[in-house]
């Protein structure tokens, strides 16, 4: 699967989901989607937001150590919005907007399903 048809399938499978990225770590996108008709700026989001997954990380690795306090995911939900990073690797990272009624748990199981093949994509 390509990196669009991966997103594609994230957002058009999440019921609430918006948009998906693919995030390389300095908030550069590798590739996104926004589902039609959603006016959310991944771009702006990834570079701010990435910089609180990045401190996340520290505060994991004070917590656990550098080994057992790796950051797999972060959520947060604001206003009418809820926002998951998900690591991908060590230089990327994925990106998903949802409404604040969105269904966050079946993204988070998708986006654990489709690891493997973003993985490979990548």
């Amino acid at each position: 699967m390509t990196f669009r048809e991966i997103l594609t399938t994230l957002v058009d499978r999440t019921p609430g989901a918006l948009a998906a990225a693919m995030m390389a770590a300095d908030g550069v996108a590798i590739d996104e989607y926004t589902r039609e008709g959603s006016e959310v700026d991944l771009g702006a989001i990834a570079v701010e937001f990435g910089r609180i997954f990045a401190q996340s990380q520290k505060v994991a690795e004070s917590l656990y150590g550098a080994r057992e306090g790796e950051l797999d995911e972060l959520l947060l939900v604001f206003g009418e919005h809820q926002v998951l990073f998900r690591r991908l690797d060590e230089d990327s990272f994925l990106l998903l907007a949802l409404e604040r009624t969105g269904l966050v748990g079946k993204a988070r199981w998708l986006a654990r399903s489709l690891l493997q093949e973003i993985r490979e994509a990548l």
